[in-house]
């Protein structure tokens, strides 16, 4: 019975005590949302003591009990025409109301009658809920003012049930009972039964209220637990006067150099923003800008001095909206040189140049020249100067103090000599009848002029110092094997550089290296036979020596070999008479070798017998 009782609420939950089994009255309560079920047992039924009960359902309206239906042995009869349709009983006599609404929270009974036992009666209460649709927060745009007590906004939930908890937060704390606020609440029931809530938030305005985030939040509760709702956020907009304004430099970050954009901007600790304007100081009479920015382009030097911005508000004329701050502008001259430039020295001359350059700040001076440092300091000293130190020696001064205020100039030296000649290339490797083009540089002082040994076509590059002549020809067989001169001349004298012009040889190179590869293959393939013969000589040769062995040992036993002190011979340096000659036929296999007598050995008495 308990276990049906579990999981027939299994979409719902009641808190509560029942009452005892002995018949006394008991009581649940129910908790559901609207447009769900609601399955309300009878408590008061126990089919262990039922003999052909018949069950009551009532509610209570007004204070009276309102029949719903009563269940027999034979039929159950609907008596309740507004739950007519929504009812039904289900095992054990549990009530079952579907599409539940508001109105349906309310006490519901069940009666139970027993033919062998008295009456027995158990009372539920079942609870309704339902989540609000929207919360709407609407705040007042217009400005407020210092120390008025207004309406700030409202925030509105709509169609929950039953009544839910509006709080109010201002930068993330409630304020419903905050000093100087007034939170108040309308309650409007629906037809439905659902509950629409608007709240007011009233407050007095502080300075501190300027920019205040503002929302509101619906806390409401459903079967399973407690949930909320928060609104988008708003902010609040105050006018309080303005007592003093203050002027200082925005851009740039740090000291101001000339050419720079400057930008001064005076603001007022009120709200809204006083009228601003500018002057510079002592000039009030002419105005330099108005509005919170004051911006200078490309400043110069005389741009220096005091500048003013003036406020006027107009909800408060008697403070003083006055403020001025001094813009100091830095600068640096252009380098003067103690020597003009250009300067032309002769080899083995001394030269010292100063640079000097006025500034608003003490200036540091180095020399370059080609990337390199040449000096530290104003003085540049060039001592047995030659050609290699003729170019560009640029000063750069800069400040300290004042980050990328730089100035620069450029001093030329040219060291006067006869010029220094290059070519491309001191070999020139070519084919008959090919376009080839050639280059000469002549370095000096002044610049040279240069001629070719050969005719061609010539285009040519020229600066103070350094000259490029480029020659394009066409190469015949009468300039193979020759030399190309570029003579350069000025007036200091005159220097060459020849180019030799020699055959190509890749043609010849590549049928040599071809010629070359086949040969070496034949040669390989050569030798690779040759191992092979030699593998076959030995061979050859060790047969042999086993055979001769063999024959020596044979004639030894015989006796016809003597190996006495008297008789011993000498068989690895026989006579000429007794030499054993080896023969071998080129054209036979090795078994056909044989062993021949020399030409004066005498055959012995066996072998003159067999005969």
């Amino acid at each position: 019975m308990d276990f049906l009782i579990l999981l027939s609420l299994c979409l719902v939950s009641w808190t509560g005590t029942w009452g005892k089994k002995d018949g006394s009255l008991a009581q649940v309560v129910i908790e559901t949302e609207v447009g769900r079920s609601a399955k309300i047992p009878c408590a008061a039924y126990s089919p262990e003591n039922a003999i052909q009960p018949t069950i009551h359902w009532f509610y209570e309206k007004n204070g009276k009990k309102q029949k719903i239906l009563t269940s027999g042995t034979s039929e159950t009869i609907h008596e309740d025409a507004e739950l007519n349709d929504r009812v039904k009983l289900e095992s054990d006599f549990m009530l079952v109301i579907s599409d539940i609404r508001v109105q349906d929270e309310r006490f519901y009974l069940c009666l139970v009658e027993n033919t062998n036992s008295a009456p027995s009666e158990s009372k539920l209460q079942l609870r309704v809920y339902k989540a609000p649709e929207l919360l709407e927060m609407k705040l007042d745009d217009a400005p407020l003012q210092l120390n008025d007590k207004v309406e700030v906004g409202t925030c509105e939930s709509k169609n929950g049930f039953p009544i839910s908890n509006i709080t109010w937060y201002k930068n993330g704390f409630p304020v419903n009972s905050m000093e100087d606020v007034e939170v108040t609440y309308l309650y409007t029931t629906e037809s439905s039964g659902l509950i629409t809530i608007l709240s007011t938030l009233s407050m007095t305005i502080k300075q501190s209220d300027n920019e205040a985030e503002i929302y509101c939040e619906v806390s409401y509760h459903l079967p399973g637990g407690d949930y909320m709702l928060e609104s988008k956020t708003g902010n609040l907009t105050v006018y309080y006067p303005n007592k003093k304004v203050e002027i200082f430099q925005e851009r740039p970050e740090g000291l101001i150099k000339e050419g720079d954009t400057v930008e001064l901007k005076c603001v007022g600790d009120g709200n809204p923003q006083p009228e601003i304007n500018f002057y510079k100081s002592g000039f009030e009479d002419v105005r330099l800008g108005s509005g919170t920015s004051l911006i200078m382009e490309n400043i110069r030097r005389e741009n220096s001095g005091g500048y003013k911005c003036q406020g006027i508000d107009y909800n408060n004329f008697e403070d003083d909206l006055s403020a001025e701050t001094e813009v100091h502008v830095h600068f640096l001259d252009q380098p003067m040189f103690s020597v003009s430039s250009p300067r032309v020295m002769n080899e083995g001359e001394t030269l010292s140049v100063s640079c000097e350059a006025k500034g608003s700040t003490a200036p540091v001076v180095t020399w370059k020249t080609n990337g390199n440092d040449v000096s530290n300091g104003s003085i540049l000293n060039l001592k047995q100067v030659d050609h290699d130190m003729s170019g560009n020696y640029t000063c750069i001064v800069h400040s300290p103090d004042v980050q990328d205020l730089i100035v620069s100039k450029e001093l030329q030296i040219f060291v006067a000599g006869t010029p220094k000649v290059s070519v491309t290339s001191l070999i020139l490797y070519v084919d008959e009848n090919q376009q080839v083009t050639v280059s000469c540089t002549a370095i000096g002082y002044p610049a040279a002029d240069i001629m070719w040994s050969i005719n061609g076509s010539t285009t040519e590059r020229r600066d103070e110092l350094e000259v490029t002549s480029e020659l394009t020809f066409n190469v015949t067989q009468d300039l193979i094997d020759t030399s190309i001169i570029c003579l350069a001349t000025n007036e200091n004298g005159s220097n060459k550089a020849e180019i030799k012009v020699e055959q190509r040889l890749v043609s010849t190179v590549t049928s040599a290296t071809i010629s070359v590869t086949e040969e070496s293959i034949k040669k390989e393939t050569s030798r690779e036979s040759s191992h092979g013969v030699v593998i076959v000589v030995v061979i050859v040769c060790i047969l042999l020596l086993a055979i001769l062995g063999a024959v020596l040992y044979f004639l030894y036993k015989k006796g016809r070999i003597s190996c006495g002190r008297s008789g011993k011979q000498d068989i690895t340096k026989p006579s000429e008479k007794e030499q054993i000659v080896v023969e071998m036929k080129p054209d036979s296999p090795v078994e056909e070798s044989v062993l021949l007598p020399g030409s004066q050995e005498k055959k012995p008495p066996g072998d003159q017998r067999r005969d």
